[in-house]
């Protein structure tokens, strides 16, 4: 699940992170939070990254929290947004600008625990994901947030929002993803997500975290055509970068 987090508060940004990552462990469920001081750089950051969820405090300075959402939501639709304030005087705004909910601060955490916990459903009946053992806790995964999947001997290692070591087979793993169009299998035991794919050139597969994988050098050109049309099914609109599928 990938949470943002804006806030011109750092005390309160650094404690609705708090509260979010404390649920994500607790619930064994894979979270990453992004923090912006204000609006304006979380809509050029989300011009590039897609968040499942967004909370936005209302009252800040130069671009307020209701104008933030109503220019996020020009172009995103499929964010869950989550408005924080101290009053209840926007909240007919918030809700037009179809909030997923509405939390009063000073922000309790069940209160929290609770929207998270409607979030994720919503995500699970709305996306495909995995639970994976890792040691003797099982992480749900959504398939938006795998960026890729390396095998390491008995072991297999998942990057999502970290790394997850768990004792499985490749096969395994790789023959229920493959199954989705965003996952592809480029080298004997790695599996990329080509959503999280940055370029594949020569015989090179970068990643956007800065990852990189070698090509099956017989394969290579299927590859990067695969590549490609992702590519173009994306800027199509036949398919959206992370969110809902």
């Amino acid at each position: 699940m990938k949470t943002a987090i804006i806030d011109d508060s750092e005390k309160d940004r650094t404690r609705v992170k708090e509260l979010i990552l404390q649920y994500g462990k607790a619930s064994c469920i894979s979270i990453e939070c992004d923090l912006y001081a204000n609006g304006t750089d979380f809509l050029q950051a989300a011009k590039q990254k897609a968040y499942d969820i967004a909370f936005i405090d209302i009252y800040m300075d130069s671009l307020d929290g209701i104008k933030t959402a109503e220019l996020f939501r020009e172009t995103n639709l499929k964010c869950l947004l989550v408005f924080l304030t101290s009053s209840t005087e926007h909240r007919a705004e918030a809700f037009g600008v179809h909030a997923f909910d509405y939390l009063e601060k000073p922000l309790r955490e069940d209160m929290l625990k609770r929207v998270l916990g409607d979030a994720f459903c919503l995500m699970m009946q709305k996306q495909p994901y995995i639970d994976v053992s890792v040691g003797k806790i099982t992480v749900s995964m959504l398939y938006s947030d795998i960026l890729y999947v390396v095998s390491d001997s008995n072991y297999l290692v998942i990057c999502a929002d970290e790394k997850y070591r768990c004792r499985m087979s490749f096969s395994s793993l790789s023959s229920v993803l493959s199954k989705d169009s965003r996952f592809l299998i480029i080298n004997r035991g790695i599996l990329v997500n080509l959503d999280y794919v940055l370029s594949m050139e020569d015989l090179t597969c970068t990643m956007t975290n800065g990852s990189f994988f070698p090509l099956n050098k017989k394969k290579k050109d299927a590859l990067r055509q695969a590549f490609i049309s992702r590519q173009f099914a994306h800027r199509t609109g036949r398919v959206s970068k992370g969110g809902f599928q």
